[in-house]
């Protein structure tokens, strides 16, 4: 269920066939009775889709958060970066606060993004796993290239209303800098 509330491809996919096997009989057949079928199959796609786009699961709740996040990066904004960190995510903030001071960030991509969200732990946890890609200019001059591309675990907890960041485990790549694998 949460696949159809979270992708609108399913309900399309059904859309498209129903509609086109519905349209072949009517041209085979001729019967303007077919048009009510069509009608109704039209409406309930419609309402899935505006289901699907009113409802916001907690899957796409950690991904908001992550655009944000990744928004607040581009802009050089390390008080919102914060924002979006617990306060007991010391190895995340301490990485976060070392790295930007180091770098100017111009751009941030997040790529092949998992999210798994276990609602069985009080409060909420999940965690997204993704690539990422950080292109920067050097401020410190200790730095020999301008991008950083590396595998990312990221930890969330629901507190309230928002998701927030518990942890963070970097899978070093092939030909990338420091690892920062640590966890608390």
């Amino acid at each position: 269920m949460t696949t159809l509330l979270e992708n609108p491809l399913p309900i399309l996919f059904f859309a498209v066939i129903t509609e086109a096997v519905l349209a072949a009989v009517l041209v085979s057949t001729r019967r303007t009775l077919l048009l009510v079928p069509m009608g109704i199959v039209a409406v309930l796609v419609l309402a899935g889709l505006a289901l699907e786009w009113w409802v916001v699961t907690q899957r796409e709740e950690v991904e908001a958060t992550l655009i944000v996040v990744e928004a607040a990066l581009e802009s050089n904004d390390v008080d919102r970066v914060f924002q979006f960190v617990a306060p007991d995510a010391s190895f995340t903030r301490e990485q976060a606060e070392w790295a930007l001071r180091l770098i100017e960030i111009t751009d941030v991509k997040i790529n092949n993004l998992e999210i798994v969200v276990n609602d069985l732990t009080s409060p909420p946890t999940a965690e997204a796993n993704f690539t990422g890609v950080l292109y920067f200019h050097d401020v410190s001059g200790y730095l020999l290239r301008e991008y950083y591309a590396s595998r990312f675990t990221v930890e969330f907890r629901k507190e309230a209303d928002r998701w927030l960041i518990t942890n963070h485990v970097v899978h070093e790549m092939q030909g990338a800098g420091a690892r920062a694998d640590r966890r608390d």
